[in-house]
């Protein structure tokens, strides 16, 4: 019943790191409903394959993204979806496996939207001699990796990462690491864009020129473009990805109908 669910036993070595893994996407994609709950303790270590302390450890940390919780007499219950830490690292990564990719990655650039042309704006006026070295460091990195896709995402992050903390804005400077996991995840899926990733260099270092020259109109605005470009190819690449998908439907689809036909006539 519990396969039923997506939990399988664990055959991977990070024990609770691999139950929060298997629980969490679980509840994501709403196998295990929210106020519903949990198996029992016992049940869940035989069917995961794990020690009841790394069990415990799991639902510790689930219990932190604000996924479950442990009641008296109840037993540990899946939290509704309000109470659910949507800017958790994990979390991004388990709703970006599922099936609202979509509807999250539209969030994910509203929340770059917000963001980053403000942190940019902040950065050309209170970066200090540090933070430029870095923010330039990175350009030059992504530069140097040219059209390589996967390269260029490391690189591409710390950019984006190091203008945040450049704001000297605390609360900004919180969410850095959250903002890089969400960006890994984005680029991700734009390492693949039919336009390469050349095509994006002018539009950073439009950004790094204005942060370097004190310009904090020219960097919120050069952010907000750079963020419009990059959703663009991600429009391009789910696009291409669609019209494949269909072409391939449509092929399969064409050469059954034919087999079928040939065994009609047969």
């Amino acid at each position: 019943m519990l396969e039923a669910v997506g939990l399988k036993r664990i055959v991977r070595g990070s024990l609770h790191g691999s139950v929060v893994d298997a629980i969490g996407k679980s509840i994501l994609a709403g196998e295990l409903p929210s106020g519903s709950p949990l198996p029992i303790e016992a049940t869940l270590c035989s069917t995961l394959g794990v020690s009841r302390t790394a069990l415990r450890e799991a639902l510790r940390v689930l219990a932190a993204k604000g996924l479950v919780k442990a009641r008296p007499k109840v037993g540990t219950l899946v939290q509704p979806l309000e109470v659910w830490n949507f800017l958790d690292a994990d979390v991004l990564a388990w709703r970006f496996q599922g099936a609202d990719a979509e509807q999250m990655i539209a969030e994910l650039y509203e929340l770059r939207a917000l963001i980053e042309p403000i942190a940019a704006s902040l950065a050309a006026s209170r970066a200090t001699a540090a933070d430029l070295v870095k923010i330039r460091n990175a350009f030059h990195a992504m530069e140097a990796v040219g059209d390589d896709g996967q390269r260029i995402i490391e690189p591409d992050v710390r950019f984006h990462t190091a203008i945040i903390r450049a704001s000297g804005n605390m609360l900004f400077a919180s969410v850095a690491h959250v903002i890089g996991a969400a960006l890994a995840m984005i680029f991700q899926v734009v390492s693949t864009t039919p336009r390469g990733q050349r095509h994006s260099m002018p539009g950073h270092r439009k950004v790094l020129s204005a942060i370097e020259e004190g310009d904090s109109t020219g960097a919120r605005l050069a952010m907000q473009k750079l963020i419009e470009d990059s959703q663009e190819d991600v429009r391009l690449v789910r696009g291409s990805l669609s019209r494949t998908t269909a072409t391939f439907r449509g092929s399969h689809a064409g050469r059954r109908k034919r087999s079928l036909m040939r065994k009609g006539a047969a």
